[in-house]
């Protein structure tokens, strides 16, 4: 396993995969490697490609410099997780070399309105990050393949979406969210949460699958079943920040005829803020 820091270190060894007809694949972090991480991973090696892992904890989709600073950082560890996965890549560049012109002055990436809406409406900024330095990893390493999770979902279709627009030749592989056996999605935030609040997070996860339960057969039922739920995480210790059953391919408010729908949620849990999803398919 390679770990490469400047860029044309990167273009030198990309030149030789592409020369040499290799398939290469991106999986995009922010470090902190957990089990969800290395899925993805999994799944491109299944897939006989010469992976790549970025490390960047990228500051223009943080809207707090202190979560910036604080977000766990723990390279080491991560390169050693990566390297028993048989990664070929890791690739770890500095702020200054992703944004050489600087973060409060620098050429964005923009997918307007769906950056704009849900998670977006309460983080302004954060997917006009996530878009940017997406795209710029896309256009140092130009993979074959991309792998991203699904628990974030709205930034999944988003991407998806940027992919679409800026005639990326990239196919966009989507995993499903990878769970602890509590049932509690992982996620770097994880271990942020004290010892109380983590024997109570996996909650979050089966409350919404309560409600998924209930929605298979009623649609109907939806305002009552977010009043309902939204209830029962307050009751928990949960702070409810968002709560959506949306359509899954657009994002957008489900009607009589939707058949494909996704429970979006987030909530606060001490001072940490949790995210997770379900997709639910109706039967009429």
């Amino acid at each position: 396993m390679k770990i490469i820091r400047s860029v044309n270190n990167l273009k030198q060894i990309l030149k030789f995969f592409r020369d040499n007809n290799y398939i290469i694949s991106l999986v995009p972090t922010m470090g902190n490697i957990h089990d969800g991480h290395l899925e993805l991973v999994k799944k491109a090696k299944l897939m006989n490609t010469i992976c790549i892992v970025s490390i960047f904890i990228n500051p223009t989709q943080f809207d707090q410099s202190c979560d910036f600073n604080n977000y766990p950082r723990s390279i080491k560890l991560d390169c050693k997780k990566l390297k028993s996965y048989n990664v070929d890549i890791v690739f770890i560049p500095s702020v200054l070399t992703m944004y050489p012109s600087g973060t409060n002055n620098y050429t964005c990436m923009y997918v307007p309105s769906l950056s704009e809406i849900l998670e977006g409406s309460k983080r302004l900024n954060h997917y006009k990050g996530v878009t940017t330095i997406v795209s710029k990893l896309f256009n140092l390493i130009q993979p074959n393949l991309a792998f991203f999770g699904e628990k974030d979902f709205q930034q999944l279709v988003i991407i998806k979406h940027m992919v679409y627009d800026m005639h990326y030749n990239i196919k966009i592989i989507s995993v499903p969210i990878i769970r602890e056996t509590s049932g509690l999605a992982y996620s770097s935030r994880n271990t942020l949460l004290d010892k109380d609040d983590y024997k109570i997070a996996h909650k979050f996860y089966l409350t919404l699958k309560s409600m998924a339960d209930k929605l298979k057969h009623n649609i109907h039922c939806v305002v009552d079943l977010i009043k309902i739920t939204t209830h029962q995480l307050e009751k928990i210790g949960f702070i409810v920040d968002s709560l959506y059953v949306l359509d899954y391919k657009y994002l957008t408010c489900i009607t009589n005829n939707s058949t494909n729908i996704i429970i979006l949620s987030t909530v606060w849990l001490g001072k940490i803020r949790l995210i997770d999803n379900i997709k639910v398919k109706i039967f009429k």
